[in-house]
């Protein structure tokens, strides 16, 4: 079968790497991906793709004042694999896809369809796009245990292997697998407002049913150190709106977009982000950008010290950082060289190649926790605002071939 212009392999590897204050441990992601699309005649396309993580690094077990005496190493392989079959009209597209990902302690598996549609003019583009995942996470079985005496999942546990349609639970050594329904909607609007400048507004809502608390990790309530407890239903939802401009005299573009967000457990934050890109010539393109996000805490959370010393904020407590009130800040570029087809294909294949570098740098505040009730001694204060920031880096190698 000839080579489309259309077909494409892309090959990236992203490295994260997190580094927390004192002896609190740390995080180190890499993450190995591969996609390829073809083009199976002039109205249908197949893609698949492949990623992992490899995680390690150390965590505090007990979500807890003095936190560093129980830091604990650990690693773990996540995979995850997709196909989705896309059909192509004059002015409309319709994809069905599908995700099945595995790890020691989970398994993902979703399907799901989008649609887009370019309005007469083909100024206006709409989309909408959703999908169903049927997740499954390990725990220990505490069906028979009251909340403060739940505990929690080592890595010592063993979780029975997983396959495509069940899970099996292992009754001696009192594991079993939790579900997890995820369902996900996207309405996305396009609009060109001149023949330089696009805008983008994007509704998105999420509905999560079933077990969400990390099986492992434990928060000292008074005298106890149970296993996290959060709710098992959560509504989330946000608003996202996106302008481009292009700056033809300078050969670039600028970026700018907004987003709001809330849920049902309380958790409400915005993020704006500033983007600038150059063409350096013809063949290199440097981006450069920055965004800044900022979110209140979930109503149940708590600082470690008001969970000690005050108890849960009703049946449900946390010490999940992302419940909590966060602010952080991404500053990062990313350069592209593009090799354009000439007389010759590329590399004696390939239409064109785009190599990239990308390096964004994470600085990460946690913010203190509402007081419960009056608080003017600023009791617990040393408690609630950390150690300062927790900075992480992520670097990414990519290559993107079109043939």
């Amino acid at each position: 079968m000839p080579a489309r212009a259309d077909d494409s392999a892309e090959a990236s590897t992203s490295l994260f790497e997190e580094k927390r204050d004192g002896n609190k441990g740390g995080l180190t992601v890499v993450h190995p991906q591969a996609d390829v699309g073809i083009d199976l005649g002039s109205h249908v396309t197949l893609a698949a793709g492949y990623a992992a993580d490899a995680v390690s690094g150390a965590t505090a077990t007990i979500y807890q004042v003095d936190a560093t005496t129980g830091a604990t190493k650990f690693s773990d392989l996540r995979q995850q694999g997709t196909l989705a079959l896309g059909f192509k009209g004059r002015r409309s597209s319709l994809t069905f896809n599908g995700l099945f990902g595995t790890e020691r302690d989970y398994l993902s598996r979703s399907v799901g369809a989008d649609a887009s549609i370019d309005l007469p003019g083909r100024n206006t583009t709409m989309s909408l796009a959703y999908t169903h995942s049927f997740d499954a996470v390990c725990d220990i079985d505490n069906s028979m245990a009251m909340p403060l005496a739940r505990e929690a999942l080592t890595g010592a546990a063993p979780c029975l292997k997983q396959n495509l349609m069940f899970t099996k639970d292992d009754p001696t050594a009192h594991t079993l697998w939790q579900s997890l329904a995820i369902d996900t909607a996207q309405a996305t609007l396009t609009q060109n407002l001149t023949p330089l400048m696009n805008m983008q507004l994007a509704l998105y809502g999420q509905v999560l049913d079933g077990f969400q608390s990390n099986p492992y990790r434990r928060v000292r309530v008074n005298d106890d150190t149970p296993q996290e407890n959060i709710p098992s239903l959560r509504d989330r939802w946000s608003l996202s709106a996106r302008l481009n401009r292009f700056l033809p005299k300078l050969h670039a573009a600028t970026q700018f977009s907004a987003r709001f967000y809330d849920d049902t457990w309380g958790v409400a934050g915005g993020d704006v982000e500033l983007a600038y890109s150059q063409y350096v010539g013809e063949n290199l393109l440097v981006r450069i950008h920055a965004r800044v996000y900022q979110q209140k805490a979930a109503t149940f959370f708590k600082d470690a010290f008001f969970y000690q010393t005050d108890s849960s904020a009703g049946a449900y407590y946390t010490g999940d950082r992302e419940l909590s009130p966060v602010r952080d800040a991404v500053i990062g570029t990313k350069l592209t060289l593009i090799s354009l087809k000439g007389d010759k294909p590329v590399w004696g294949l390939f239409d064109r190649l785009n190599f990239n570098v990308k390096a964004d740098v994470l600085f990460l505040d946690q913010l203190a926790a509402p007081a419960p009730g009056p608080n003017p001694m600023g009791i617990g204060k040393e408690f609630l605002y950390g150690n300062g920031l927790l900075d992480a880096i992520v670097l990414q190698l990519g290559l993107l071939a079109t043939y």
